[in-house]
């Protein structure tokens, strides 16, 4: 396996937790009927926050195992701080509010890209992370660039779109997970054999020394 997948070699298991609160919200985003503004907030920073404690976990995991964890600790710490943002800022406008979602969302889409073309040897795994890293990015820089008339008119149908991103997010993850689960099966197929290969070797290295060596030596006589 790549010395390279320093952070998307977490267990398989987080993405999968993550690909599932992801997709979950994003078919909530999509198919709600819910128009209110301030409570679909309330439910993006929810999932941030879920997002955020899923990561704080791997950091834990990463961190007892001695595996890197400082990507993961920014990424737990963003998606916690906007998740509080977002959840204890009622008073402010929808305006500061999507432009505090869609500023995730362009940094989150980057890092992924970023993850994707220097994190992974893998062409499956970086195509993944690349295209839903585009569609994050792309995205973030609509709602940005929309102007603030434009979304407080349309703030229910930016908030569906993130969703949409998140759907897509979510699914990507789960495909990951267990891209990633069985490539962890096939490295602890890989490394079993490749132990029994060294026992192998060792043991008919020993059994060569050990061997009492025959005496070549031819024995003479003299003449009298």
């Amino acid at each position: 396996m790549s010395i390279k997948r320093k952070y998307v070699d977490s267990h398989w298991l987080v993405f999968a937790f993550e690909g599932a609160v992801a997709l979950l919200f994003g078919w909530f985003a999509l198919f709600t009927n819910l128009s209110d503004t301030s409570a679909l907030v309330s439910v993006v920073g929810s999932l941030l926050l879920g997002l955020g404690i899923i990561e704080l976990f791997n950091l834990l995991r990463r961190a007892h195992l001695n595996e890197t964890w400082g990507f993961t600790l920014v990424s737990a710490l963003v998606e916690i701080v906007v998740a509080f943002l977002l959840l204890f800022t009622s008073n402010q406008n929808a305006v500061w509010h999507l432009a505090l979602i869609a500023g995730y969302t362009v940094a989150r889409g980057v890092l992924e890209i970023m993850i994707g073309l220097r994190s992974i040897d893998d062409k499956t795994d970086k195509f993944i992370w690349v295209v839903i890293g585009i569609c994050g990015a792309v995205m973030g820089f609509v709602i940005l660039n929309s102007g603030e008339l434009a979304i407080e008119q349309n703030a229910p149908a930016f908030i569906k779109a993130f969703g949409a991103y998140m759907a897509l997010y979510g699914l990507a993850n789960l495909i990951y997970g267990v891209h990633n689960h069985d490539q962890e099966t096939d490295l602890k197929a890989e490394r079993s054999v490749a132990a029994k290969k060294a026992v192998k070797t060792l043991k008919t290295q020993t059994a060569k020394k050990a061997a009492p060596r025959k005496n070549t030596k031819k024995k003479t006589t003299r003449k009298k």
